[in-house]
């Protein structure tokens, strides 16, 4: 899900016709194919000196590894693979197009000489999508929440080098006072871990460090965040969410860069990968990620051979064997498949 947040970086500066934009969206990470001799993104485009940008900046994309199922959620303190809008919410910290992790909500970050303390400086002007503040308090509840067993979020280790975070989770402890989050007023986040952890900050930048608003979660619980409840600290809000069929997002007012995002609606149809790169073609959608079938046709083509672009994934990809189970289930077994591995063409 780390595209989408990639994309909005990217998109932010853009504001040109759909065709103009496939031309030189280069920068935007995102359009079409995972190689297979594909041209690489160049530097983030941007609007030439005098253009006239439309009135309204919408884009629209969906199909191949976007957005091929309906998201469960939009709650990442819950689980990680909701298939919801990280764009929607705004961590302590955020990748950027480089996946350098780089300060977000939190303007500073300092620690202690062994690292094993971390504080967080909450920017003052950073809100909800209401209105109102997002503050250290929301976090340290948010991180809290995820931690809490009665959440059962499966993805709940993810903050375990927090001091107890491991204990409270498995119910080892049952105060949650005593896991290391702590908000020391409104605007400083004061994070207490395991141990020395240099690597903390990155883990800010992901998904599960994501908050969530307690009043929308207390008040609607699994539904906080449908359309008409959801409150939300990104860039974008969600406008509209059709189950199945389309999610419609507008340029959140509130947010603190809010006046950096040319873009004001996103939308995003829900296309079944079966469709192929059809909707592109069709100009339902201005971009979407190829499928191998339709590469070379589209590579070859000359209108859309241009529109053509290789981007990074970031992410692994890997096969468990399930050792509970024959023939995995002998050791004998995995040790002959992993010897069988040839790990100089297979990493």
């Amino acid at each position: 899900m780390v595209q989408l947040d990639l994309l909005e970086q990217r998109l932010a500066v853009l504001g040109v016709d759909r065709r103009e934009f496939l031309r030189v969206a280069a920068g935007v990470v995102a359009l079409g194919a995972t190689g297979f001799g594909a041209r690489r993104a160049a530097a983030t485009p941007r609007p030439a000196p005098g253009e006239r940008l439309a009135r309204e900046q919408i884009f629209r994309y969906g199909g191949g590894g976007w957005y091929q199922k309906d998201p469960s959620s939009h709650d990442y303190n819950k689980d990680l693979y909701c298939l919801g809008v990280p764009a929607l919410f705004a961590g302590l910290l955020k990748f950027n197009a480089d996946l350098e992790a780089v300060p977000y909500v939190a303007e500073k970050v300092t620690s202690n000489k062994e690292a094993s303390v971390w504080t967080f400086a909450i920017r003052k002007d950073s809100r909800w999508s209401d209105g109102t503040p997002c503050s250290a308090h929301d976090f340290e509840w948010s991180w809290k929440r995820q931690l809490d067993p009665a959440t059962a979020a499966p993805y709940a280790a993810f903050l375990y080098d927090i001091k107890n975070a491991e204990a409270f989770n498995k119910k080892q402890i049952a105060d949650r006072n005593q896991v290391g989050v702590r908000a020391k007023g409104d605007f400083l986040l004061e994070v207490t871990l395991e141990g020395p952890r240099a690597y903390f900050p990155v883990l800010c930048a992901y998904l599960a460090a994501l908050p969530g608003h307690r009043p929308s979660i207390e008040k609607h619980g699994d539904k906080w965040t449908e359309a008409a409840n959801i409150v939300g600290n990104g860039p974008f809000v969600l406008e509209s969410w059709e189950h199945h069929r389309t999610m419609v997002l507008r340029k959140n007012r509130h947010f603190f860069g809010a006046k950096d995002i040319l873009l004001d609606k996103v939308v995003i149809p829900i296309i079944p990968n079966t469709a192929g790169a059809l909707p592109y073609e069709n100009n339902e959608i201005d971009m979407t990620s190829l499928q191998v079938g339709d590469l070379k046709r589209l590579q070859s083509n000359p209108k859309t051979g241009r529109e053509v672009f290789r981007y990074p994934f970031p992410g692994t990809w890997y096969l468990l064997p399930q050792v509970t189970k024959p023939p995995f289930d002998n050791i004998k077994v995995r040790s002959a498949v992993a010897h069988a591995i040839d790990r100089e063409n297979v990493v």
